[in-house]
Parts: structure tokens; C-alpha cells; sequence
């Protein structure tokens, strides 16, 4: 067993029944809480549901669901159960799609907040001895000024960078000895092949990364590239950010405890929202117990997973959720198959010819739908072939053996187009890896 560390070790090793005590005192007050709020206390009324129904943890599944539309056509305070006055912080998503999906914290909910990311760092093995480096930007994105509260709160020599600018990145790394990171995968990715091309080392020891879907051959990349642990974590601006879950040394690469003494966890059939039990797959739903400003209550998240219970760490009444698998919202139904990207972007990363850029490319052939994926191969490939016709070979083989992995996993023909390094755009911020040109 790796060594294990905890912030809160009574919390972290609480007994089932004890959390479950925990928890249905919690949920009695979030759901009395959010009732204070008109519309909330409408959709109760709708449902014929009182906050006085909540009697046991089970009649949790008496409430009715919240979505990201509820917090859309409430916009910006209509779901406050505080006066504004208490009101001490906003963060928001990006609303490519729409007006921002808005988060407002009192004090106290900073307070739950530091703490919470103060865990997560604990939890992979962060102390006050490292030099923590933010990766992302320090504004609206939850990540920023999240993750800085959490590491200040640990002690940590904290370096605010924000985002882009890889080179200079690398070089604070380098000049200020940074041990622990957060940021993430896709720019994770990013600094593994700038500091090859630059021949650079960096002393990372650890990395948090998140607000991505990203699969265990890109943790592989980003492991032997940096030479260091990378940690799966878990969040959403509806609920408080970053600090619902996250991975431990035992957990690493399957599974990420969530935070059970604030959030409650449950797996729903998405097309007729029937709960399902441990292990079944299905969309996460989560309720925020101890959110003052803006409670969710069984939010459906849209990500797709399933509850396990036991871990051999020991956080045991912190049920852990699988990795995610996807987001309903971005699963691709291509001639009656679902696709799943994170499906293809384990298959191609995980060949260590591929680089760290690729993309998935929607089109018709005709009435057809088609899917193709486009990657990089490392220009170190070719570095001992002498003709075109062995680079033509070696691409060819290449192609054929990805194709092949990708149709007995997927069941379906994908076509594979593999380029040179640096041919695909890089995207700022978050990757963009979907191209529907339907």
C-alpha cells in the first residue's frame, strides 16, 4: 500500500452509519434551506413533496431532479435562498451556449470550499513542503482561485501562473523548483511536448488534473513526460467547483472518492430517472448538503458512471464514483452505434508513437454518417528510417493497427488519418476535439 494521508481523518474514516447520521441531517436542512426559495418551493409543490417528507436518506428520491435549465431561466439570482448582502463571490461557466451556469458563495461556503480542495490536494499527497504551481486562469473558471485557496490553505508555496504560455511555464517549474501542479489534462499534455522539444526536465512530483475528460493513456503520456503522479478530480461550477471528488493513491486511475459529508451521490436510469444500484452504470445525480448561497439539489449532472463502496484506504462511508465515462451530451451516435470519445482517445494515446494532439472529425458520405480520427505521430518515428517508401510503410502499418483496435472495441468502421507533429491546430483553454461538420 502506498502511503496514504488525510486532512480529516475522523471525517475521512467515518463509519457508514455515521455518515448516513451525517447526511440526513444534512440533506433535512438543504432541502428546509432551499425551499426559502420561490421557485424551488414551487417545484416541491409541483411534486407534492414537503421538507418535512424527509424523514430517512431514501426519501431523498421524493425530490424532484434539478437541471442546468433551472438554473438558465433563473438567471442571474433566481435561485438564491440569501439575501445579496450575504453574497461574497460569484464564479461562472464559460455559456458558449447561453447565458453563464453562475455559482454564488457566502462565506462560509468559501470556507466549505477551501477546505474541501484543501482534501484533495492532502488526499494525493500535497503538503505545506511543496512548490504548487496553478496552470489555469485565476479568474470566472472555478479551478483558478479554487485550487489557490485550497493549496494557501496547506501552506504550499503557491505560483498563481494561470493559463498558457507553455515555455515560461516550464521555466518557472524549472527556476523555483515546483513539485505539485494543477491544471488541465490537455495542457498536462502540452507541457510533456513542449519540454521535449525545449529538452527540458522538471522536478514535478505530483499533478492534479481535471475539467476534462481524459483517459488512462493520456495519464501515461503525462506521467513518463513529466515524470511525475497525476490525480483525477471532480467538480461543477452548479454544485461549488472542483472539490466533489477526487482520486486517492488507492483509487488512482479507477475511481474518485466522493466528498460524502457534502454531496450525496446517486446513479439514475437517464431516460426514465429510476435509481440504480452500486456497480450499474447510469447519469451522476448529486445534492450539495451544505451550500448557503444556491443549494443543488439532486442536480443531474449528465455525466455518465457508477458507485462502487470499498476502498482500501479506508474513506469507505466516501462512496467512490467510476471515472467518467462521458457526458450524454457528447456521446456520438454514428450508423445506430454509440461512440463514446474517451473510447477512441484511449485506443490512439496509448500507442507511444502517437503525439499529443489529436482530433474526431463528423461527416456524410452520401446519406451516412462518418467518424474520423486524426493524430499525430512523433517526428522521433522516422528518425532512423532512410527512404519515403519505409515511412510510407511504417505510417501504413501504424494506421492499419489503430484502425483495427478501434473497430473490436467500438464495433464500428472509424477511419484513421495520422499526421505529422504540430499539423493539428491546438486549442486555447479546454481542447476542442469535436469537429461535426454534418
Amino acid at each position: 500500500m502506498r502511503e496514504l494521508h488525510f486532512r480529516h481523518e475522523k471525517i475521512e474514516k467515518m463509519s457508514k452509519k455515521e455518515m448516513q447520521e451525517l447526511q440526513l441531517k444534512r440533506l433535512k436542512q438543504a432541502v428546509h434551506r432551499a425551499a426559502k426559495n420561490a421557485y424551488y418551493n414551487k417545484k416541491l409543490k409541483e411534486t407534492h413533496v414537503s421538507p418535512d417528507d424527509i424523514r430517512e436518506l431514501s426519501d431523498i428520491q421524493k425530490l424532484p431532479f434539478m437541471t442546468k435549465k433551472d438554473f438558465q431561466v433563473n438567471f442571474p439570482y433566481g435561485l438564491l435562498t440569501v439575501e445579496k448582502s450575504e453574497l461574497v463571490r460569484l464564479h461562472a461557466t464559460s455559456g458558449t451556449t447561453g447565458k453563464p451556469v453562475t455559482c454564488f458563495y457566502t462565506e462560509n461556503d468559501l470556507e466549505t470550499w477551501t477546505e474541501l480542495i484543501a482534501r484533495n490536494l492532502t488526499c494525493i499527497g500535497v503538503t505545506k513542503e511543496d512548490v504548487f504551481q496553478n496552470t489555469v486562469t485565476h479568474g470566472l473558471f472555478t479551478g483558478g482561485l479554487g485550487y489557490f485557496q485550497g493549496a494557501t490553505r496547506l501552506g504550499c508555496l503557491y505560483i498563481p501562473f494561470g493559463g498558457g504560455n507553455t515555455a515560461r511555464q516550464l521555466e518557472f517549474m524549472i527556476d523555483y523548483g515546483v513539485t505539485a501542479i494543477h491544471g488541465i489534462p490537455s495542457f498536462g499534455l502540452r507541457l510533456v511536448e513542449v519540454a521535449e522539444e525545449m529538452n527540458l526536465k522538471v522536478p514535478l512530483r505530483l499533478a492534479m488534473l481535471g475539467a476534462e475528460l481524459w483517459s488512462n493513456s493520456v495519464r501515461k503520456k503525462i506521467e513518463e513526460g513529466l515524470e511525475c503522479e497525476a490525480y483525477d478530480n471532480y467538480g461543477l461550477t452548479e454544485l461549488i467547483g472542483p472539490g466533489v471528488s477526487c482520486e486517492c493513491p488507492e483509487s488512482k486511475g479507477d475511481s474518485l472518492h466522493v466528498w460524502s459529508d457534502n454531496f450525496i451521490a446517486e446513479i439514475i436510469d437517464p431516460a426514465t430517472g429510476e435509481r440504480l444500484d452500486f456497480g450499474e452504470e447510469g447519469e451522476l445525480v448529486l445534492t450539495n448538503l451544505t451550500k448557503e448561497a444556491m443549494p443543488a439539489i439532486r442536480y443531474r449532472t449528465r455525466d455518465l458512471t457508477s458507485l462502487e463502496e470499498e476502498c482500501a484506504c479506508g474513506r469507505n462511508a466516501h462512496v467512490r464514483m467510476k471515472r467518467i465515462k462521458s457526458r450524454l451530451d457528447d456521446m456520438l451516435k454514428i450508423r445506430g452505434v454509440n461512440v463514446f470519445p474517451s473510447q477512441i482517445e484511449y485506443v490512439i494515446m496509448k500507442h507511444k508513437e502517437i503525439g499529443y494532439n489529436y482530433r474526431i472529425r463528423l461527416w456524410k458520405r452520401g446519406a451516412l454518417d462518418e467518424i474520423t480520427v486524426e493524430a499525430e505521430v512523433k517526428n522521433e518515428v522516422f528518425r532512423d528510417l532512410k527512404t519515403e517508401a519505409e515511412i510510407v510503410d511504417k505510417m501504413q502499418l501504424l494506421k492499419n493497427k489503430i484502425a483495427e483496435e478501434l473497430r473490436n472495441l467500438i464495433l464500428l468502421r472509424i477511419n484513421v488519418e495520422l499526421k505529422p507533429e504540430g499539423a493539428i491546430p491546438r486549442s486555447q483553454g479546454k481542447a476542442k476535439r469535436i469537429f461535426d461538420e454534418r
